[in-house]
C-alpha cells in the first residue's frame, strides 16, 4: 500500500520534479527492504523460530523520521494529517529494519482506521531515572484520533491471527499479524508493546525500549 501510494501520487503528477521522483524512490527503496524483512520473518514464524536480527547502536530518532517520510503521502491520501516530533540522541540497541518494521505495521493500521480530517502522531522520547542508567528507557508512539479499542479486546489484539473486524479484514486481505509481530520485534530487544485508549477517542500504541548505555556492545540483547 505504501509503495503504490507513493508511487500513483508522484507517478500520477505531471509536474512532480526531479527531486520529487527521488525522495519517492528513496521511500519505496526502504519500503522494499522492510517488506524483504518482512517475508524472512513470516517465514521464521511459520517454522515456530525466531527471526535472525542484526543488532546495533543506533538513533531511534531516525526510525520515527523514516517512518514519518514512508506514510506521509498514504495518510494525506486518505485526508489524514501526519505529524512527527523526536529529539535526537535517542540511543538503543536494535534491528534498525526490524524496529522501522513495527513502527510501520503501528502506522499502517492507523492511518487505515482513523477517519479523514483527523491527526495522526507519531513521535519518540525518553523516560527514567536520569541517575539510574539502567532505569532509562526509549519511547517510541504512534497516537491516532480512530474508533478506539474496546478493553475487552486490548489483549486480544496481540494475539496471532485475530482480528476484530474479521469480514472487513479477510475483504483487505490482512493476515491478523501486524500487532503480534510489533510485540514479537519489542521483546526481542528487550522492550514491550503497550496500548493505551485516549479520553478524547482513538488509541496510542508505544514501543518501549532499554537505552543503550554510553559504551554498548553491538550484540544480541
Amino acid at each position: 500500500s505504501v509503495i503504490r501510494t507513493n508511487l500513483d501520487v508522484t507517478l500520477g503528477d505531471p509536474h512532480a520534479t526531479d527531486e520529487d521522483l527521488r525522495r519517492t524512490g528513496e521511500v519505496v527503496q526502504r519500503a522494499a527492504e522492510r517488506m524483504s524483512h518482512l517475508v524472512d520473518d513470516l517465514l521464521a514464524y511459520a517454522r515456530q523460530g525466531a527471526p535472525v536480527r542484526e543488532f546495533e547502536r543506533l538513533d531511534a530518532a531516525t526510525v520515527v523520521a523514516d517512518a514519518a517520510a514512508e506514510f506521509e503521502v498514504p495518510a494525506e491520501a486518505r485526508g489524514i494529517t501526519l505529524e512527527s516530533a523526536s529529539p535526537s540522541d535517542l540511543m538503543v540497541v536494535g534491528d534498525r529494519v526490524a524496529l522501522r518494521q513495527a513502527l510501520a505495521n503501528l502506522l499502517a493500521n492507523a492511518v487505515r482506521l482513523a477517519p479523514e480530517g483527523s491527526t495522526i502522531r507519531v513521535a519518540g522520547g525518553r523516560e527514567g531515572n536520569p541517575a539510574d542508567p539502567r532505569d532509562q528507557w526509549i519511547w517510541i508512539a504512534v497516537e491516532d484520533q480512530g474508533p478506539g479499542i474496546p478493553e475487552s479486546q486490548r489483549e486480544l489484539v496481540f494475539q496471532r491471527f485475530w482480528r476484530g473486524d474479521g469480514r472487513r479484514a479477510r475483504e483487505e486481505g490482512r493476515s491478523g499479524l501486524g500487532l503480534t509481530i510489533v510485540r514479537q520485534i519489542a521483546e526481542s530487544h528487550r522492550g514491550s508493546i503497550q496500548l493505551v485508549s485516549n479520553p478524547s477517542g482513538g488509541s496510542t500504541f508505544s514501543l518501549w525500549l532499554p537505552a543503550a548505555p554510553l559504551s554498548a556492545p553491538i550484540a544480541s540483547p
